[in-house]
């Protein structure tokens, strides 16, 4: 499992270490007091991984930068944020073979854009910028074939196929996926 927090902590464990469930659960992972979990993704110990953040920066990575630890450890830094200004981890995606990436703003637009467009980086570092016209509100490996889900906070809730989204390249606004109303954003 490959656990991601809000503030850019990233902490893989095996998979059998929660074989054994008490009844009051277990510890999986170890946050601060500020801190929460955003994701986790099951892989297969050698994926490549994206993180975006709220305020439109991505990084890719393969999975063996953060070796496999404990479950109550903390876990190491996946992307270097700029807190001082609010940014925070809003999405873990797993890469795969001919898919493409889905990023999602907080005012309703969508866009897919490929996977090679994210260069391979070292873990740690701030990144690429994946979006700059708006917020994040988060991102998905997506296929031709898929629908998503979108959910805004006054509960609004569309399913629509992902090929009606346009693939561009990191550069592209994305085109209008949800009409929001003057002061809703998507949240999921």
């Amino acid at each position: 499992l490959v656990m991601v927090t809000r503030k850019g902590i990233i902490k893989r464990t095996h998979l059998s270490e929660y074989r054994n469930v008490r009844r009051g659960g277990l510890i999986a992972i170890r946050l601060d007091d500020d801190d929460a979990l955003c994701g986790v993704r099951l892989t297969y110990g050698d994926n490549e991984l994206i993180l975006a953040t709220r305020m439109g920066m991505a990084i890719r990575f393969h999975e063996t930068q953060a070796r496999s630890i404990g479950r109550t450890a903390h876990g190491v830094r996946a992307i270097r944020l700029n807190e001082a200004k609010g940014d925070a981890v809003v999405g873990i995606a797993r890469v795969r073979e001919g898919a493409t990436l889905l990023t999602l703003s907080e005012s309703g637009k969508g866009r897919r854009t490929e996977i090679s467009q994210y260069r391979l980086q070292s873990r740690g570092g701030k990144g690429i910028t994946n979006y700059k016209n708006g917020m994040i509100a988060g991102i998905k490996i997506v296929d031709e074939d898929d629908d998503i889900i979108l959910i805004s906070d006054d509960g609004i809730i569309i399913r629509f196929p992902v090929a009606q989204i346009n693939v561009q390249s990191r550069y592209g606004s994305g085109v209008r996926v949800m009409r929001l109303a003057e002061d809703s954003h998507v949240v999921t």
